[in-house]
């Protein structure tokens, strides 16, 4: 099996999240603040009506608080998994990485059906469906699978183009869940959708678990004993921080967190861009889906257009395209954060056309410039890191988001552009360590006596 079909991404339940979204909002008003029936059903409605404002910023406050702690709890597995199943995978290979958390996405998708069949359940009951997600791993490990899965079996040449197609998957995911989204709530109601929802993540790791390949020669078939082992952080731990020629270790680290922090804006403003436009521009579900899959289209565009067109023509390397891709992403907040029209959410997506790139390249460099037998080792610590950003960064964003919806509900773009700022210089300080290596990928040394 082909690399582009390793990777059957939970993203097919981007049919159904905003659907999630509504019910939560629903509950809310319905459970929690113990608001009349007549009155929450708005929040199921797929036409956004001005009538509700004062209504709509009250149930936000409480579903925000909500998906904070769905957040955390969907994050804490994932956190400490990350830190022994990449090491882990050196041995006993990559497909457990895809596979575990596939299935785990499966049953929460069935466990989301059950409860939107029950409507007696408050919004904090939301939060039980997110655990076999969390203890199988969640979007981490099936990342760090994905990516060590695509370094075993491509070549440094055509690396780049095969990280981007596998995002591109991810992107095409968000589209067709995006097109179809309202269309299907329209026509079944929630508990269909999320029917469907569920039937696509039960197909896609059953795909996954039948056909996927093994893609590490000799991995050994390991049990869940053999996984909480310390020593496999300690030797994680060991390779990422030694000593390098050239200021490598730094490099290393560089590189992976600039990446993580892309990771932390993403699981941080996932859960608001709805909600932000559903208040600042008055969206409805139907306005959104559509936006949605029309920015992803533009970035799914540009992934290829990036790689395939303008990187070769213009010989770009891929650390100058990242912080291409980063200084798009601060002119697309910028826009966002100052919208006060429809237009204006689309024209930052045009702008942002490279964004998506900045993650694969990144991947992709670390592939062409680290020692093979430590490519999964940093990967382990990248994911690591990104363990992390669930647990930290909903806290972060949410919290200013609730704290800020009355007066400037676009306060967590503005600390989204910090953040991108903050990786931009990480970029730069890499090439500037890099500005004397005899080719671009020329890959780091072991040294036991050069900082």
């Amino acid at each position: 099996m082909s690399d582009r079909n390793s990777y059957k991404l939970e993203n097919l339940t981007e049919l159904s999240s905003a659907a999630v979204s509504n019910i939560l909002l629903y509950r809310t008003c319905l459970h929690s603040l113990n608001h009349p029936d007549s009155v929450c059903k708005v929040f199921l409605a797929l036409d956004k009506t001005n009538q509700t404002d004062e209504l709509e910023k009250e149930v936000q406050r409480y579903a925000t608080v909500v998906n904070t702690v769905k957040s955390i709890i969907e994050a804490v597995a994932p956190a400490v998994l990350s830190l022994f199943m990449g090491v882990w995978s050196d041995t006993h290979g990559r497909k457990p990485l895809v596979v575990w958390p596939l299935f785990g996405m499966a049953m929460t998708g069935m466990m989301l059906v059950v409860y939107s069949t029950m409507n007696d359940l408050g919004p904090w009951w939301l939060i039980v469906t997110a655990v076999p997600y969390s203890l199988t791993g969640g979007m981490i490990i099936l990342f760090t699978g994905a990516f060590c899965y695509v370094s075993d079996v491509t070549s440094p040449e055509n690396r780049s183009l095969r990280m981007t197609i596998l995002g591109a998957s991810v992107s095409a995911g968000s589209v067709l869940g995006g097109l179809f989204s309202a269309h299907l709530l329209r026509a079944v109601g929630n508990v269909y959708l999320l029917l469907i929802g569920a039937s696509l993540n039960v197909f896609a790791y059953a795909f996954t678990n039948i056909f996927l390949r093994e893609s590490l020669e000799g991995a050994i078939q390991g049990r869940l004993g053999t996984l909480l082992d310390w020593s496999l952080v300690k030797q994680m731990a060991r390779e990422c921080f030694k000593k390098r020629p050239n200021f490598g270790r730094a490099q290393i680290l560089l590189l992976t967190v600039a990446n993580s922090l892309t990771i932390f804006i993403l699981y941080g403003s996932m859960n608001l861009e709805y909600l932000y436009t559903r208040e600042k521009l008055r969206w409805a579900l139907k306005d959104y889906t559509l936006y949605s899959a029309l920015s992803t289209t533009i970035s799914f565009a540009g992934g290829f257009l990036g790689i395939i067109v303008v990187q070769k023509l213009l010989k770009i390397g891929d650390l100058a395209f990242v912080n291409v891709a980063y200084l798009s992403m601060i002119v697309e907040y910028v826009v966002k954060a100052l919208a006060v029209s429809t237009w204006h959410m689309y024209l930052s997506s045009t702008i942002s056309l490279f964004k998506g790139l900045s993650s694969p390249l990144l991947r992709s460099l670390l592939t062409k410039i680290l020692p093979i037998s430590d490519i999964a080792k940093v990967f382990a610590l990248m994911s690591a890191i990104e363990g992390l950003c669930p647990l930290l960064s909903p806290l972060l964003y949410n919290s200013l988001y609730e704290c800020t919806i009355s007066t400037f509900p676009a306060a967590f773009y503005m600390l989204s552009i910090g953040i991108v700022c903050v990786s931009c210089t990480f970029i730069g300080l890499v090439q500037y360590f890099r500005r004397n290596v005899s080719t671009p990928y020329e890959r780091l040394q072991d040294s036991p006596t050069i900082a």
